[in-house]
């Protein structure tokens, strides 16, 4: 493996600026051949003047990295650079290295990348014609980038499959492109409920699988689960499977009111289940989570953490459960009912 690390000594009220700019580019990285993880370090400079910036960036070999300086996406990014040039005190310091040793904890390996999950992805969760259309009207429609991938969609199709399943509950439904892959993780006798708290969102999923003949076999609710738990998902029983991909800090709602609605040997499936890093930090004080690395959709914040941390120990200790946290990229809960 190779790293690539640029040095930055920025001037310090430039400082906030110069990590925006980061933040909020598109470097294409994630849809690059080869690009395993980026990271963004800061630590004080060598005076009070400037603050010191760290890219660094793993690829599968130095010819990936090359390939991706070549490239238009690559020249892109650096042309639109001219307002950082001005930030700087002096010119990058560039070092590429060669990764001689990469170690996990314990007994554990761990080989995953950006890389392997675009080689898992490409190889085994191939998108039918209509969810490569359902994905790209949710990202023409301004829809949060919050649905699974098809990675974590083919897992779901798998598991549905296994079990057996033919009638579930989905909690989240956004455009409707989870629920797509739990579709084909049923029958054609078998049936979803999925349930969208906005109401638009709710009728342009329900329309959308109806357009594709899909109609009898999925009914999208729109409101508040904790409401329809009351009213129209009072009498569910005995299903097959639950998916929640919804309201971090409300998982623990959701776990208690699935689990008496799940059959022996049903599935209980939460999605996002490290909520974007913050679960490293399982145990400590609250008022002590550091912020987040994300920003965006992607930030956590501290009713979701103290919401999946309870999950968690719901999903650990429950007397009817069986559960594991599945280590996708960020995180795929796993229980079956005993």
């Amino acid at each position: 493996m190779f790293i690539a690390m640029n040095r930055f000594r920025v001037k310090a009220g430039h400082a906030d600026a110069f990590e925006k700019i980061w933040r909020e580019r598109d470097s294409h990285l994630g849809r690059t051949p080869g690009f395993m993880r980026f990271h963004l370090l800061k630590s004080a400079g060598e005076t009070a003047d400037d603050v010191e910036f760290v890219s660094h960036s793993t690829w599968l070999d130095e010819g990936s990295f090359r390939t991706w300086l070549a490239s238009d996406a690559s020249r892109k990014v650096h042309a639109s650079g001219a307002s950082v040039r001005e930030m700087l005190l002096g010119p990058p310091q560039f070092r590429g290295y060669e990764m001689l040793m990469d170690q996990a904890t314990g007994e554990r390996t761990d080989f995953r990348s950006a890389h392997m999950d675009l080689l898992v992805e490409g190889t085994f969760a191939g998108e039918t014609p209509e969810q490569l259309r359902l994905r790209e009207w949710g990202e023409v429609n301004g829809l949060p980038p919050i649905r699974i991938g098809a990675f974590e969609g083919r897992i779901l199709e798998c598991l549905l499959r296994a079990c057996g399943a033919k009638r579930g509950l989905e909690i989240g439904t956004l455009g409707g492109y989870s629920a797509s892959w739990l579709l084909r993780g049923l029958p054609e006798d078998g049936h979803l409920t999925s349930v969208e708290l906005d109401p638009r969102r709710a009728a342009r999923a329900q329309a959308h699988f109806e357009e594709l003949g899909e109609g009898s076999r999925i009914r999208v609710l729109a409101g508040d689960a904790k409401d329809l738990f009351e009213n129209e998902l009072k009498d569910f029983n005995n299903l097959d499977f639950v998916f929640i991909d919804a309201d971090k800090a409300s998982y623990p709602f959701y776990i208690d009111a699935c689990v008496p609605r799940l059959r022996k040997g049903g599935l209980l499936l939460a999605d996002n289940a490290f909520i974007w890093g913050a679960m490293n930090f399982l145990g400590i004080d609250p008022e002590k989570l550091p912020p987040s690395l994300q920003r965006g959709y992607h930030e956590y914040s501290r009713p979701q953490f103290e919401g999946m941390s309870l999950a968690w120990q719901k999903l650990a200790s429950h007397p009817e459960l069986r559960s594991v946290i599945l280590p996708t990229g960020e995180g795929l809960g796993l229980a079956v009912k005993l």
